[in-house]
């Protein structure tokens, strides 16, 4: 994958806009390229950890490129277990360029994407779920998504798995000094006793793998459709939800014609409003027809849709039309909120029960909707485990580990140890699959190329 993790690499670890740029470096010749390039070079003759340094940085006939300040980190105490340099610059693309070119220059090279974090990983600083973490972490746009990867990374998911590694070890090794009882010294299995006790390690790995499942709420977010009849409120409520004007509104109906998506925070998680085409009878005209199919998809797609209502206005042919559409393309586990619009003005119909009344004008309504839309996704949240696993990579090993657990325990009753030691072992290879203990170069490829340069 990286063809050699003790030379020295550099990479720029911060992005293209701001005052300040941050050059990294890490190897073993890390304080040795310094010293040949930042004056005065007292300070990389015997470094001490965690030093600030105030530098100027220059070029092979002493011309000044920068004046900057460099941290020193002396391994293993750094970030990958190496020597490591960290330079803070002026973010002038000549400047960061010109460092660049004198640090490879006189023996760095260019650190390929994610390979920091890979040293810190191979070195043992972090496991492999950590790792993700780091990655995820730059990626987190709401502050349940940040506390989640915070777990990660601060060793939750780690410390899980272990408990639950741990455990599969001591039902493996009851089984194993069996299999070794050449002499039939030791008593046969106590099956129903064995057989309690790896459901209950079965139990365990399928709900942190349910954990995961429901966290995919916070980390991909929450997609709500708004659907109902033109000049219905749709767009008025999206806009009052997003608090400017993102979509156009006009009292001459079927303005929307095509769906208009949008993102927000709201109460910590990440919601995707979907404006949809309003719905109406007697459609012919082949733009409508359009939007009214991606109205479709975007209820498929939801997990959260509103039904908004005019309240000024009696029943229409089209509400009815609207309703039969939903009800065709709702996902069963998909949350039907009903909502009335304009509750500023005057009802003229009846209302179903536990339906909402909204004023998109004057905000009646509009927190207790909000309120509404996070509760249900909230309790079930957190009502899981805080280390709650946010890779598909995870879930998918979790899910294989469940599996082999359950196989094994058809073939206790029969006393079949080599088999049941068999599933065991299997399950342990794919719980330790997520924190790297045991794990496939190509996995570890494609986990680490999706990193950036600098991290």
């Amino acid at each position: 994958m990286y063809s050699n993790n003790d030379d020295t690499i550099i990479a720029i670890a911060s992005g293209p806009e701001g005052a300040i740029a941050i050059i990294r470096m890490s190897g073993p010749d890390s304080f040795k390229i310094s010293s040949k390039i930042m004056y005065p070079n007292l300070a990389f003759k015997k470094p001490k950890p965690n030093q600030a340094y105030l530098v100027k940085i220059k070029d092979e006939k002493l011309n000044t490129i920068d004046q900057a300040m460099v941290l020193t980190y002396v391994a293993p105490k750094s970030y990958t277990s190496q020597d490591m340099v960290e330079i803070f610059c002026h973010n002038s693309p000549y400047i960061v360029k010109k460092i660049m070119e004198l640090a490879i220059r006189n023996g760095a090279r260019q650190a390929k994407n994610g390979e920091f974090s890979f040293r810190a990983f191979i070195n043992g600083k972090i496991d492999l779920s950590q790792a993700e973490a780091v990655n995820e972490l730059i990626k987190a746009e709401t502050e349940k998504e940040h506390r989640i990867i915070m777990n990660n990374l601060e060793g939750k998911l780690r410390e899980k798995v272990e408990d639950i590694r741990k455990n599969l070890i001591d039902l493996l090794a009851e089984i194993e000094v069996r299999v070794d009882d050449n002499y039939e010294e030791l008593d046969d299995l106590d099956s129903e006793k064995y057989y309690t006790k790896i459901e209950k390690v079965e139990k365990e790995v399928l709900l942190l793998s349910k954990a995961f499942q429901q966290s995919n709420y916070i980390k991909n977010g929450i997609k709500i459709a708004i659907v109902g009849v033109p000049n219905s409120g749709k767009s008025s409520l999206m806009n009052k939800l997003m608090g400017y004007e993102r979509a156009i509104t006009s009292p001459i109906p079927g303005t929307t014609r095509d769906t208009i998506e949008e993102k927000i925070e709201l109460n910590g998680f990440k919601i995707t409003f979907i404006d949809t085409a309003g719905i109406r009878e007697n459609v012919e005209n082949e733009i409508e027809l359009e939007g009214i199919k991606r109205t479709k998809e975007a209820i498929k797609k939801a997990n959260i849709v509103i039904f908004l209502k005019d309240i000024t206005t009696p029943l229409t042919e089209g509400e009815k039309i609207c309703e039969k559409i939903i009800s065709e393309n709702i996902s069963l586990n998909t949350k039907l909120i009903y909502v009335y619009s304009k509750g500023d003005l005057s009802p003229k119909r009846p209302v179903e029960k536990d339906s909402l009344i909204i004023s998109s004008l004057t905000g009646k309504n509009i927190d207790k909707l909000i309120d509404l839309i996070t509760r249900e996704k909230e309790v079930v949240i957190d009502d899981t485990y805080e280390e709650i696993s946010i890779s598909e990579r995870h879930y998918q090993c979790l899910l294989n580990a469940a599996k082999e657990i359950n196989l094994s325990k058809s073939f206790i009753k029969g006393m079949q140890y080599e088999i049941i030691a068999e599933h065991i072992r299997s399950a342990l290879s794919e719980l330790e699959e997520i924190t790297g203990k045991t794990i496939s170069e190509d996995i570890l490829e494609s986990i680490f190329s999706n990193f950036c340069v600098g991290k």
